[in-house]
């Protein structure tokens, strides 16, 4: 079934709204003037254009000595181009924390990346959150350089080994970065500009006091999701319904949370992937890290929950079948040291590139699924949470591209998991 089209007249307009608003925000905020107006067409979360400005007039410099926003740069008049991106409401994002999450995100972020001889993460220059006047807008430095996901594909081993030092590096940097935030969740500035804890723009919960009411929170929101799911219809058929509010009302999730209740803090970028990489096509010199939509304060252990799918690194769920079953298990336990252990197609798995982005994590001191403590059971936990509402099932676009068949039977498959983790962990 083919995905249904917006009427050009429709497409026409938020379009020209779009343009409106980034015309308004450069000249009004900015004090700067527009030459061309260009998308980027990295339009999922957000609508990302590049935005080509004249050059800076005197005149525009002595209006432009305002103070600056928590988490930005002063805007250079040497600098002509800039990167806008306008929050897209579609995304399933919460809107009322996204931009501000976003931004005090890549606040951590550069603190965290400081030692690098690289500039990778982009500077901001203005943002302004979601209202109910409009959508909200982030006003960014351009970064130059291509997609990793335009290349990866047909780089060699070595080359991908090249790539992998350098993200391994920066993931280093990362993983060991303190954020010095009190909670687990999303981010927001308190009045002097620190970064603190606050609602997470991909969950809709926290800040919470330790990581076990962190995920107590996820499982909590997720229920609630569910019971408005028209697809899911909150698990009615067949007892499930039931197991799952028994499970909660019991305290089982929380009894299988206990041991990861004193889990040291960490910054998740929530998205490392070939899309979000840049890097120069010549050399392979990483350029840039981009996108903090889904960026938290969780665990070591939560990044390989949901980044690294491009490198075989993503820890997947228990029960996806042999071939990623495999992978889960080389990833937990070890990869074998020599022996070539090839690629399959469906799913797209490429052993032998999974075990060498491992064995660069590990070449770089850098914490790896191997190295943590229970990342099995974390990674039960997390991808239960998902399988409660799996967000798919409230997007517009997945379900107009799917039969009613097919949506029933992604359901029927998703409710046999959610079955096994509750059977697994007596319930």
């Amino acid at each position: 079934m083919s995905e249904p089209n917006v009427s050009a007249t429709e497409s026409t307009a938020a379009l020209e709204e779009r343009l409106a608003v980034i015309r308004t925000l450069v000249q009004q905020r900015l004090h700067r003037e527009i030459k061309t107006i260009t998308p980027l067409g990295r339009d999922s979360n957000n609508f990302v254009n590049l935005v080509q400005l004249k050059e800076s007039s005197l005149d525009q410099e002595a209006n432009h000595d305002l103070p600056l926003q928590h988490g930005t740069h002063k805007l250079d008049s040497s600098v002509t181009r800039i990167v806008v991106r306008v929050s897209n409401p579609g995304a399933m994002l919460d809107e009322d924390v996204r931009v501000k999450n976003e931004v005090a995100a890549i606040t951590l972020m550069h603190r965290a990346l400081a030692g690098s001889p690289y500039n990778l993460i982009p500077k901001v220059f203005a943002w302004e959150a979601s209202s109910s006047a409009g959508s909200g807008w982030i006003v960014e430095e351009f970064m130059e350089g291509e997609k990793l996901s335009q290349h990866f594909p047909d780089l060699s081993l070595d080359e991908k080994a090249l790539i992998f030092d350098q993200v391994a590096e920066l993931f280093g940097k990362i993983q060991a970065f303190d954020p010095e935030v009190n909670g687990f969740g999303g981010f927001g500035f308190d009045a002097s500009g620190r970064v603190i804890a606050g609602r997470s723009s991909l969950w809709s919960v926290g800040p919470s006091s330790n990581y076990a009411d962190w995920y107590q929170g996820i499982f909590d929101k997720q229920l609630e999701s569910v019971a408005t799911t028209p697809l899911l219809d909150g698990w009615s058929e067949g007892g499930l319904k039931e197991r799952l509010h028994h499970f909660g009302a019991s305290g089982g999730l929380r009894s299988l949370l206990r041991p990861f209740e004193n889990m040291r803090s960490t910054l998740v970028h929530g998205d490392i992937s070939a899309e979000n990489i840049l890097i120069d096509p010549e050399t392979h010199q990483i350029t840039g890290l981009l996108d903090f939509d889904f960026s938290h304060v969780a665990s070591e252990a939560d990044e390989f929950f949901y980044s690294f799918m491009d490198f075989g690194g993503l820890v997947p769920c228990p029960f996806e079948g042999d071939e990623l079953d495999r992978l889960r298990e080389y990833q937990i336990q070890g990869f074998p040291d020599s022996t070539p252990l090839g690629k399959v197609e469906d799913p797209p798995i490429d052993l032998d590139m999974a075990r060498l982005w491992q064995a660069t994590l590990r070449k770089h001191h850098v914490h790896g699924p191997t190295d943590i403590k229970r990342i099995a059971e974390l990674a039960d936990i997390y991808w239960f949470l998902i399988d409660v509402c799996p967000p798919f099932f409230n997007m517009p676009r997945w379900l107009a591209k799917r039969t009613d068949e097919q949506k029933q039977a992604v359901k029927v498959a998703i409710g046999k998991n959610l079955e096994k983790y509750l059977s697994r962990w007596g319930y």
